[in-house]
């Protein structure tokens, strides 16, 4: 995500950029800067592009007056109040602490801050109607539906990998006494009555394969990393960090999310279609699958039911086919394999190197086919596409952005930043 401006000023050696005159000073910027370089060792001149798009967000959402919503001020006072409240105990926050990560769903009815019972009676009836529907067997994501259409409902993308130090109190403690696959009761919070569906819990700095909100992260890590004498200001800063975080969220959701979960299949093979000189390969690829069962005979059966099947259908037909036949054990490895990855493949289907069949089941062959340039569609290299994909939207909505704003870089400034984050 290059930037394609600079413009250079020495009036104020604090500042380091300005957006319509806004300023965003080089102390906020190494808060920010420190947490990214500890876990990614990304350099300055990297992660500048993508905070300042962060920054553009913040913008936009304060000029459309996102930060008077009421929803919003209810969510970031919770956020806030509970950073003072830590400040106050006097038990900061470790960078390197490892966070509780959480991935749902919810479906949400918003209640402003001082709701009559009327309104609050009305929320309850809909919602138990709503959890009634689920208890009588409706999916969840069915019901949901209708709901994450509505504009600005939640700062929460569906879905999305969120830590728990984030959510308010009463998510927590909802989210904390689900498994896996299942949804809470009707509960309350400051912003209105909702159902929670857990989706996966993970615990770490950033859950690998995120393709999440990265302003949501930025929130994760505004923990202080050791006590200063400018604690005040520190603590100014993080709580505009969660201000700043949230408004990004908004824009994030109210412009389509990120996250893989909101592009088509019809986006991705049209990227694809017009990208595909950036997948070809260096090496010959076989797509298909090796399979592994006790000889000749059943390998006849097996190639007569598969010849015709779609490849992500293997793994039913062969379920099915063990069902039929149980003396017959069967194990079926399927995808994209590069030459040099899998014996039997190199050998089977590049006829190569040379493999030892496995003693329980020594009769092994392949089905499939050879790719020697590239891959065929988007789905052989769906997680390279969705990646690649995201990048390309994002560097679009930031041309946008950069086009609706007067923006300043103190490209000076921005050389005494070293690796440390600290000038």
């Amino acid at each position: 995500m290059g930037l394609e401006f600079s413009v250079s000023y020495a009036e104020d050696r604090r500042v380091l950029f300005r957006i319509d005159g806004e300023e965003t000073s080089v102390e906020e910027f190494e808060h920010y800067y420190t947490q990214v370089y500890a876990v990614s060792r990304v350099s300055v001149e990297q992660f500048l592009p993508h905070f300042l798009y962060y920054k553009l967000k913040v913008a936009d959402a304060k000029r459309q007056s996102w930060d008077t919503i009421t929803d919003f001020r209810l969510q970031c006072s919770a956020l806030q109040n509970e950073i003072l409240k830590s400040e106050k105990r006097g038990v900061p926050q470790k960078q390197d602490t490892l966070l509780n990560w959480v991935r749902f769903r919810q479906i949400s009815f918003l209640l402003p801050q001082h709701a009559s019972s009327e309104q609050e009676r009305v929320a309850r009836q809909r919602i138990d109607s709503v959890y009634t529907a689920l208890k009588n067997g409706i999916p969840f994501e069915k019901l949901a539906q209708p709901y994450i259409k509505n504009l600005l409902p939640s700062p929460y993308l569906d879905g999305e990998w969120i830590p728990e130090r984030c959510l308010i109190k009463e998510f927590t403690e909802q989210l904390s006494t689900l498994k896996k696959g299942n949804y809470s009761a009707p509960f309350f919070s400051p912003l209105g009555i909702h159902i929670v569906y857990l989706l996966d819990r993970r615990q770490g700095v950033y859950p690998s394969g995120a393709t999440g909100n990265v302003a949501v992260q930025k929130v994760a890590n505004s923990g202080p990393t050791e006590w200063k004498d400018s604690l005040l200001n520190k603590t100014r800063m993080e709580l505009c960090q969660v201000s700043d975080g949230l408004l990004a969220a908004y824009w994030d959701k109210r412009h389509g999310g990120t996250k893989s979960g909101n592009i088509s299949d019809k986006e991705l093979q049209n990227y694809f279609e017009s990208h595909k000189n950036d997948y070809t390969w260096d090496l010959p690829h076989f797509k298909g699958g090796v399979i592994h069962c006790l000889n000749k005979k059943v390998a006849s059966k097996l190639k007569k039911r598969l010849k015709k099947c779609p490849l992500d259908k293997w793994n039913e037909e062969i379920s099915a086919f063990s069902q039929e036949n149980p003396e017959c054990k069967v194990v079926v490895e399927t995808g994209l394999f590069q030459i040099g990855t899998n014996p039997y493949v190199d050998k089977l289907a590049f006829k190569c190197g040379h493999f030892t069949p496995r003693t329980d089941l020594p009769y092994a062959f392949v089905l499939g086919k050879r790719l020697k340039k590239g891959p065929e569609d988007f789905q052989d290299v769906r997680d390279e596409v969705q990646r690649d994909y995201r990048l390309w939207t994002e560097r679009a909505q930031m041309e946008e952005l950069k086009r609706g704003f007067r923006i300043e870089i103190n490209q000076d400034i921005l050389k005494t930043v070293n690796c440390s984050g600290k000038k």
